[in-house]
């Protein structure tokens, strides 16, 4: 059961009526395994093209990246991080990469009270903190914001609130790839969520041709079919049930986290 039609989903119609009155709080989260290369590229740009919006942090989920994203952080990030701007946070813990968990921990770890995705090989586009806020303004609730209805995958975002107590975050019991953000998506849809798009000009891509091999490469499970498919199976039974809250009588999001380099914290729900 998959919920994209015009009449199961409230899509805003593209106009603004409300004011802005409210600088909210944006998280923008990143999750890395072996991809400092591409978060050296976006990041610092993502960090400029938002520079007009103040109430904005980057949190940076390093889940036991192997290569020297920490010591990049260390060197490059430090001014960032003590302004309160970025946050880096570290697990050693994994031991393979979880979409659906690593996801989980970086949106319990933000402080914002809109948590958004981004990926490692994404540009956010200039002003677009500012512009999910003008979002939030508009929908104060029950609001997912997204690059479009079809254009999901590492661009969603939610009031955390709703992230936590109504959606129960990602469903912790995909492997591998698939259909993470979709499953996610049309759970809030049985919550009469409202899709609050953001378009083509944001949400861009880092053109590399390295990004599916390392994803793939750092998964339990690298047969990418077989785990797509059990993983869609998975979703749509619950979402034939009416199952809109994930990770029901189970902890999810659970890790053990160091802080910009020095504080230790645990998250999980």
């Amino acid at each position: 059961m998959v919920f994209w039609d015009d009449k199961t989903i409230h899509v805003w119609g593209g106009t603004f009526t409300e004011p802005v009155t409210r600088d909210y709080r944006v998280s923008i989260c990143t999750t890395c395994m072996g991809r400092a290369h591409d978060v050296k590229v976006t990041l610092p740009k993502n960090l400029a093209d938002n520079a007009d919006y103040a109430n904005v942090e980057f949190v940076i989920l390093d889940y036991n990246s192997p290569d020297d994203l920490e010591d990049w952080m260390r060197r490059n990030m430090r001014e960032q991080i003590e302004s309160g701007r970025v946050a880096y946070y570290k697990t050693t813990e994994p031991t393979c990469y979880s979409m659906c968990h690593s996801r989980n921990v970086a949106f319990l770890a933000a402080t914002g009270e809109v948590v958004n995705n981004v990926d490692a090989d994404n540009w956010t586009g200039a002003g677009f903190a500012a512009y999910v806020n003008r979002l939030a303004n508009q929908q104060p609730r029950r609001a997912v914001f997204a690059k479009g209805r079809r254009n999901l995958r590492g661009r969603i975002g939610f009031w955390r609130d709703e992230f936590i107590d109504l959606l129960g975050g990602y469903d912790e019991r995909f492997v591998g790839r698939g259909p993470d953000d979709r499953d996610l998506f049309n759970r809030a849809v049985l919550h009469g969520f409202t899709l609050m798009w953001f378009g083509g000009g944001y949400g861009t891509r880092l053109l590399t041709d390295r990004a599916g091999d390392l994803l793939l490469r750092n998964y339990a499970d690298k047969h990418r079919t077989g785990t797509e498919k059990r993983n869609e199976r998975l979703s749509k039974e619950s979402l034939s049930r009416g199952e809109s809250r994930a990770n029901a009588g189970r902890r999810w999001g659970a890790a053990r986290l160091v802080k910009n380099f020095r504080e230790e914290i645990e998250v999980g729900q």
